[in-house]
C-alpha cells in the first residue's frame, strides 16, 4: 500500500469517525470554538520554585473530606466539607454550624448532599454560603437564630436567559453587595471535566441586598471560580481557572463597568483569591499545568469528540442503572464526569504547591512552593496568627504550616 493510498485510507477513517461524533447529542448552548491560552511564566525570579510550602501538618486526617473554602472571623476558622456541611474549629474540634442539601448515602450523590465551596462573612457577621447545587445561602451566626439560613440566589432563578450551574464564591462589599462567581451555565460541578473541553460559559455577577436582583458583570469564562475585593473596594478579581489567568473589574473611577486581565500566564489553575489587607492577594493553584490542556483549545473537532464520548459513557452508565439499581454505577457516573477524576494526577505525578503573592497592580511579589508532592491540590488559604492554613477540594485533612517568612 502506497503513503498517499494509506493518507487516503485514514482520512476516510477520521472523517467518518468525525461525522458519527456530530451526530451524537449535546446539550443545549455547548459550542466549541478555537481558542489559546498565553504561554506559561518561566519559574524564575519571583516565581522561582523553592520549598518553603515543604512540611506541611495534616490536622484532622480522615476526619473531614474536601476543605474547600477557608474563613478565618470572629477568631473561629471556618470551612466547607464534602457532604454539605460547613463546620468551624473550636479547641482543635470540629463543630458543625449549617447544613447544606439532604441526607444522602455517599459521595457519588453529590448533587443530593449538596456541596458547599465558598464562603465569606459581612460586617454584621452574617455567612454566606455558595452551594454548587442549591444556591447562595446567608446563614445567621447570632446566638439566638444560630444556624438560621435564608436562601439568596436559586438555582432555578434565570439570570440574563440562564439558569445557574455551579455557585462557585462569594465576596461582601461593605455595602452588603454581594459578587459571586457561577463556574459554568451548561454543567453541575459532577461534571465538571466536561468544561476542560466545551467554551466557558462561567459568569462574574453582581446580587443587590436591596432590589434581590442579579447582574451579569463578566461571562464566558473557562471556569469563573474565586473572587476577591481589592482594599479599597475599586476593583474586583476574579479567576478563570481554566485559562490560567485572573480578570479585573472596575466597580469605581473612570473605567467602571470595564473589565480587563488582570494577570495571565499563571504556572497552574488559580482558583479562590485572597486578599492580604495590605495591597496584595494570594492566590493559590490547584493543579500545575498540564501539557495536554495548555494546546487542546486549537483543536474544536478533538474537544467536541472527548465531550460527545464522555457523554456516552455517562449515558450508559445511567440506563444501567436505571433497569438495574447499583452503586457501581452511580460511582462510576460521579468519577468519569467529576474533577476527582484528574485528581487522580496527584498519584502518578509528583505535582507541584504553589502560592502566588500579586499586588494590586497584577505584578508578582513572591511565590511560596513545595515540590516533593506530599500536600498538593491546596484551592484556599488563610493566615491565623503565625500559621498558614490551607484548604483542598480534595483532600481528607486541613493542611497546616508555620507562616513562610515574607508571606504576609
Amino acid at each position: 500500500m502506497t503513503i498517499a493510498n494509506l493518507s487516503l485510507k485514514l482520512s476516510i477513517y477520521f472523517s467518518a469517525l468525525v461525522g458519527f461524533f456530530t451526530l451524537l447529542p449535546l446539550k443545549d448552548n455547548v459550542t466549541f470554538t478555537e481558542y489559546s491560552v498565553t504561554p506559561q511564566r518561566p519559574l524564575t525570579g519571583p516565581l522561582a520554585l523553592n520549598e518553603k510550602l515543604s512540611g506541611v501538618s495534616k490536622l484532622f486526617e480522615g476526619q473531614i473530606l474536601g476543605p474547600e473554602g477557608l474563613l478565618y472571623y470572629n477568631n473561629t476558622l471556618y470551612t466547607t466539607l464534602h457532604y454539605g456541611h460547613v463546620v468551624k474549629i473550636v479547641d482543635n474540634e470540629i463543630v458543625p454550624v449549617a447544613k447544606f442539601g439532604k441526607v444522602c448515602d455517599g459521595l457519588y450523590d453529590e448533587h443530593i448532599c449538596g456541596r458547599p465551596l465558598g464562603l465569606n462573612v459581612d460586617k454584621k457577621g452574617f455567612l454566606y454560603v455558595a452551594d454548587s447545587y442549591y444556591g447562595i445561602f446567608k446563614v445567621n451566626l447570632n446566638p439566638d437564630q444560630y444556624g438560621k439560613k435564608e436562601q439568596l440566589v436559586s438555582m432555578d432563578e434565570v439570570i440574563d436567559g440562564v439558569r445557574p450551574k455551579i455557585p462557585n464564591s462569594v465576596v461582601i462589599a461593605s455595602d452588603d453587595t454581594m459578587y459571586w462567581t457561577d463556574s459554568d451555565t451548561n454543567y453541575k460541578l459532577h461534571d465538571g471535566l466536561y468544561t476542560l473541553f466545551v467554551d466557558g460559559t462561567g459568569r462574574l455577577l453582581k446580587y443587590d441586598p436591596k432590589t434581590k436582583r442579579n447582574t451579569v458583570l463578566i461571562k464566558n469564562l473557562h471556569f469563573a471560580n474565586g473572587v476577591e475585593l481589592s482594599d479599597d473596594e475599586s476593583f474586583i478579581v476574579v479567576a478563570e481557572t481554566e485559562k490560567y489567568r485572573i480578570h479585573k473589574y472596575y466597580l469605581k473611577g473612570p473605567k467602571a463597568g470595564k473589565s480587563e486581565v488582570f494577570i495571565d500566564g499563571l504556572p497552574g489553575m488559580p482558583d479562590n483569591i485572597k486578599k492580604s489587607g495590605r495591597g496584595s492577594f494570594y492566590i493559590p493553584l490547584v493543579f500545575q499545568r498540564i501539557p495536554i490542556f495548555d494546546n487542546i483549545g486549537e483543536y474544536p473537532t478533538i474537544r467536541m469528540m472527548i465531550t460527545k464520548s464522555l457523554g456516552v459513557i455517562d449515558f450508559t452508565l445511567q440506563k444501567i442503572d436505571l433497569f438495574y439499581p447499583n452503586v457501581y454505577c452511580k460511582k462510576a457516573f460521579h468519577w468519569i464526569g467529576h474533577f476527582e477524576s484528574i485528581s487522580f494526577i496527584k498519584s502518578i505525578s509528583k505535582q507541584r504547591l504553589t502560592i502566588l503573592k500579586i499586588n494590586e497592580n497584577g505584578k508578582v511579589l513572591s511565590s511560596y512552593h513545595s515540590t516533593n508532592g506530599k500536600v498538593t491540590g491546596i484551592c484556599d488559604v488563610e493566615v491565623v496568627d503565625d500559621k498558614l492554613y490551607l484548604g483542598s477540594p480534595f483532600n481528607n485533612f486541613l493542611g497546616v504550616i508555620k507562616l513562610p517568612h515574607g508571606f504576609f
